[in-house]
C-alpha cells in the first residue's frame, strides 16, 4: 500500500498566455496529510478506483500506457485506488496518483527511466504531476512543472469542500488579460507563510471559480464573516484557511452539508 497525498496551492498567479495555448503561472505547492491509498499488485494491466472512474479516463491508466510506449515494457500491474481526496476540488488527487504509481512501477521494473525521464513522462500526463514525485513545499512556474524546492512549512490548514466539482478547463477558459498579474516578492511571500500569515496570498483562478460556482463563493463569504482569510486551491472547489477547525466553522459547514478536513503540511518523499 502506498500513500498518494493531496496538495494545496498556497497562492496562484497567472502571468499570461503562452504560444502553446497554456498559461504561465507562479504558485506555491504544498503537500498535505490527506491521502488516497493505492494498492499495486502483479497481474494484468488494470486500474480501478473506489469511486468507479472508468479506466480509460483515469490519468494513471494513461500514464501506464505511456510508460509502456516509452520503455517497451508492458507494466503488468493491477492498481486499485481508494479515493479519499475529494475529486474536482483542486487538490490534485489524479495528478498525485499518476506520480506515485509511475514512480513505484519504475522501481518495480528496475528503473528503466532515469529521474529526468520519469519527470518528463509524468509531465506529459499532467502539469501538476511532477510536483508529486517529491512533494513537500515548492515554487511552481511554467505550467506548474518547473519546480524549485522551498524550505518546508509547518502549518495547519482547515479545508472545506462544498458539494460541487469544479472544471479546470472551464475556469481557465474564462481568463482574460485583466486577470494577469505578477506575484509578490517570493522571499516576502515565504517569510509570511512561515509566520502563518496569508496576507500576500491570492488566487485569481479561485476568484473566477467563485463566480462560476456559487457554492465556492458561499464558502468564502461564510469564512470571511468569521474574520478568516479563505483561499481557493487550484481552480477549486476546495477552500482553505491557515489554522485549525473552530466550533463556528464546523457547525456552519455541517449545517450547509460541506465536508471539513483539518490537515497539516506534509514533507513529502
Amino acid at each position: 500500500m502506498v500513500l498518494s497525498p493531496a496538495k494545496l496551492n498556497l497562492g496562484l498567479w497567472v502571468l499570461g498566455k503562452r504560444p502553446d495555448g497554456y498559461h504561465e503561472i507562479v504558485t506555491v505547492f504544498q503537500t498535505v496529510d490527506l491521502f488516497d491509498e493505492i494498492r499495486i499488485e502483479e497481474g494484468p494491466l488494470r486500474v480501478e478506483t473506489s469511486t468507479g472512474i472508468p479506466m480509460e479516463e483515469n490519468l494513471v491508466y494513461r500514464g501506464l500506457l505511456e510508460f509502456w510506449r516509452r520503455t517497451g515494457i508492458c507494466p503488468e500491474v493491477s492498481v486499485y485506488i481508494n479515493k479519499r481526496i475529494p475529486e474536482g476540488a483542486g487538490l490534485g488527487g489524479g495528478s498525485s496518483n499518476v506520480a506515485v504509481v509511475l514512480r513505484a512501477v519504475n522501481e518495480i521494473f528496475g528503473r528503466p527511466l532515469s529521474e529526468e525521464e520519469l519527470l518528463d513522462l509524468v509531465s506529459s500526463v499532467s502539469s501538476d504531476a511532477p510536483f508529486f514525485l517529491k512533494g513537500g513545499t515548492a515554487l511552481g512556474r511554467g505550467r506548474g512543472e518547473i519546480l524549485e524546492p522551498l524550505d518546508p512549512l509547518d502549518l495547519t490548514f482547515t479545508l472545506i469542500v462544498p458539494d460541487v466539482s469544479s472544471s479546470t478547463g472551464k475556469v481557465y477558459s474564462l481568463l482574460q488579460e485583466r486577470h494577469f498579474r505578477e506575484p509578490p516578492d517570493i522571499g516576502d511571500l515565504i517569510k509570511s507563510l512561515k509566520e502563518g500569515k496569508a496576507d500576500l496570498l491570492e488566487n485569481v483562478l479561485g476568484d473566477i471559480a467563485s463566480e462560476v460556482y456559487p457554492q465556492i463563493g458561499e464558502v468564502r463569504r461564510f469564512l470571511e464573516t468569521l474574520g478568516l482569510k479563505p483561499l481557493v486551491t487550484g481552480t477549486g472547489s476546495g477552500v482553505f484557511y491557515i489554522g485549525g477547525v473552530t466550533p463556528e466553522v464546523e457547525r456552519g459547514a455541517r449545517l450547509r452539508g460541506w465536508r471539513v478536513f483539518e490537515i497539516r503540511s506534509w514533507p513529502g518523499a
